[in-house]
């Protein structure tokens, strides 16, 4: 059985959104959950692949990506406490159409689709935690659409410096930049500029 420790983050996570389960439901949540220690540049789910697992980000850095034509595009950094592959791919079956890595040792929580399923059918409360979920990626990929749009490459990287500086510590320069559209010596400029080595 897990210790009670791992699983606080992602309640905090459902708190936060509204959704609290009982004591009991806690109990089957558990009954399913599995924790898994991962070291860098672990491929967690496979661009073209159907996804069989969603995890939680306990703790680690890892990247959401996509390779398309050879070239290999950062569409996210995550180092906060989210859910990294989500339950619309875990569940319809579809292939992913990008991947997700380690980028540093990661702690998390592991759920399989027949696991999902059955605490959806056990605990009716679930398909609130799938819809906040959603929810949140939603609000994250329009977030990113309008800061691409409405931001400069400093301006975003700023950002990433004020809500993630952990990112600026411990990722290669190169999935920043990926991660920016910019080139890495772009980066390099913009870093000299605010003072960075």
């Amino acid at each position: 059985m897990i210790p009670p420790d791992h699983f606080k983050k992602v309640c905090h996570y459902a708190q936060r959104r509204g959704v609290l389960f009982t004591p009991a439901e806690f109990e089957i949540i558990k009954s399913f959950t599995s924790h898994k220690l991962l070291p860098p540049h672990t491929v967690i789910m496979e661009q073209g692949k159907v996804v069989r697992t969603l995890y939680f980000l306990n703790s680690g850095i890892a990247r959401l990506y996509r390779l398309h034509n050879g070239v290999d595009y950062t569409l996210g950094i995550v180092s906060v406490n989210d859910f990294l592959s989500t339950p619309l791919y875990l569940l319809n079956g579809e292939l992913s159409s990008c991947a997700l890595e380690s980028l540093t040792d990661i702690d998390v929580l592991v759920w399989d689709r027949p696991g999902v399923e059955a605490m959806k059918q056990r605990i009716p409360r679930m398909y609130d935690m799938e819809l906040a979920i959603m929810d949140r990626l939603l609000n994250w990929i329009q977030d990113s659409q309008i800061d691409a749009v409405c931001m400069t490459a400093e301006e975003r990287y700023q950002k990433i410096m004020a809500e993630q500086p952990e990112v600026i510590q411990q990722v290669p320069l190169k999935y920043i930049a990926s991660l920016l559209g910019i080139h890495q010596d772009s980066l390099s400029r913009i870093r000299k500029t605010l003072g960075q080595k």
